[in-house]
């Protein structure tokens, strides 16, 4: 049963072939507005659970059409929300209220709660149960304590964003009055970029990050200065032997200009004596810097030569520390949990089968979680149920284990464990959940044992426990 605000009902869960249904039962005598059943269900909204009446032994039941939703609560259990997300999630449920006036509905008549708000899981697209009875109750109060406990308690939001939009929010539900186009302008505000708020945010980060780049570039300016000189000058080594070969030029120069001169002012030889002088002394230059040179490489071997040989220590010193390591020591590292999976992953090793004793097949242990085996097309397939919610669905981004075929369900179906038992449940799919060929009522927990046979849609499993 769910009470708010002394609207008091009971709901259950139906499905058919094609559809799963949200039912609700009225505990009073309350009325039916023909009317608005009407005018909602001649102009279908996305805002709206679709709906419609059934009367058996003058009693009024409202199935809502749930096929491939979720809940809100459902929804966030799975979903981490950050800032934009949070505030279409927002903006969508505001919105779907606003319609109110278009449809001439009442606003006392939609349920705000997280249970009785569904969702798209693919599209986020967020639909509201309206009940078409006559009831009078604050609903402005009623949505402002809803977006409160969303906000701090309910969503796991994602606050990494530095423009505060969850204490403007906040804020603003504080207020005495609460207008729900007031609170959508406030949305997209925050949604668009936030005002001065997030104005003096977006300053502060471009200037973080202008800094940030600045930094950068001087790393990198700093970077390039060090390798230019490092490969103009290549260390002190190199500095010291380009300084050894300036001087030889200068010497080789002007020892062969004395000669010269000397030659000239005793008038001791013509132009080709004096070529031939400079001819030598250019021949002894050339002699002298290869000479340099030639002991700078080998000595630039040499370094190469010690450090490939550190290198080759290290590695030789590695394998010597690997070839030590006890079979105790490979297994309390490779298989910390007690998982048949991390056993033998630890068991194919090279160094496990070098180095360890033969096992007794008494010591490999069981499997100790529970998993569907795969039947008919998709046998050798394990689905290791590794977790107390387990869901299975196509959707990859919100399941625990994906299958990938178009008639399964987005979120499909869900095994919790409860004390060592664990259950099955369908979520709303569209072509269902099987067990022992018996299709199971949505919502509803089923039991299921070793040996069950499970289907979800046309995927068959057997359950393993």
């Amino acid at each position: 049963m769910y009470e708010n605000s002394g609207l008091a009902i009971e709901y259950s869960f139906n499905s058919d072939s094609t559809s799963s249904y949200l039912v609700l039962n009225f505990i009073n005598d309350y009325k039916i507005l023909n009317h608005q059943v009407e005018i909602i269900c001649q102009n279908p909204s996305s805002a709206f659970v679709p709906f419609h009446i059934r009367r058996e032994d003058e009693e009024v039941s409202i199935y809502y059409n749930i096929t491939s939703k979720i809940s809100l609560s459902q929804y966030l259990e799975r979903k981490t929300l950050g800032k934009k997300e949070l505030l279409d999630l927002l903006r969508d449920i505001t919105k779907s209220l606003t319609l109110h006036g278009n449809y001439f509905l009442d606003l006392s008549g939609f349920i705000i709660d997280l249970d009785f708000i569904y969702i798209n899981p693919a599209t986020a697209e967020v639909s509201l149960v309206y009940i078409p009875i006559p009831y009078e109750r604050d609903t402005m109060k009623i949505y402002s304590a809803f977006l409160k406990d969303l906000a701090v308690n309910s969503a796991n939001v994602d606050d990494s964003a530095n423009d505060n939009y969850l204490q403007r929010i906040l804020s603003y539900l504080k207020a005495d009055s609460f207008s729900l186009n007031d609170f959508n302008r406030l949305l997209i505000d925050l949604r668009n970029g936030g005002g001065l708020c997030d104005s003096a945010a977006k300053s502060n980060y471009e200037y973080r990050e202008r800094t940030a780049n600045e930094e950068i570039t001087v790393t990198k300016n700093s970077t390039v200065s060090r390798n230019t000189k490092k490969e103009a000058y290549g260390g002190p080594g190199r500095s010291k032997n380009v300084l050894y070969m300036v001087l030889l030029q200068l010497i080789t120069i002007i020892t062969a200009a004395i000669v010269c001169l000397l030659m000239i002012s005793h008038a001791m030889g013509d132009m080709a004596s004096i070529a031939g002088v400079l001819l030598i002394a250019a021949a002894l230059d050339v002699l002298a810097v290869k000479r340099i040179l030639g002991k700078q490489d080998k000595q630039a071997a040499v370094d190469n030569g010690q450090h490939e040989t550190i290198n080759d220590t290290k590695l030789l010193a590695q394998k010597e520390v690997k070839k030590s390591v006890s079979c105790h020591d490979i297994f309390r590292r490779r298989s910390g949990s007690p998982g048949r999976r991390e056993y033998k992953a630890a068991f194919r090793s090279p160094d496990v089968q070098r180095a360890c004793d033969t096992i007794m097949v008494s010591e490999i242990p069981k499997d100790c979680h529970p998993y569907f085996e795969g039947l008919g097309a998709y046998i050798g397939e394990k689905v290791i149920i590794n977790k107390d919610k387990f869901i299975i669905g196509r959707l990859g981004s919100m399941v625990d284990h994906t299958i990938q075929g178009s008639t399964v369900g987005k979120l499909h179906a869900e095994i919790t464990n409860n004390d060592g038992k664990y259950y099955l449940k369908d979520l709303n799919s569209k072509n269902g959940t099987y067990i022992n060929d018996t299709r199971i009522t949505s919502n509803k927990e089923c039991e299921i044992k070793d040996n069950d046979k499970i289907r979800f849609s046309n995927y068959e499993y057997i359950f393993r426990q």
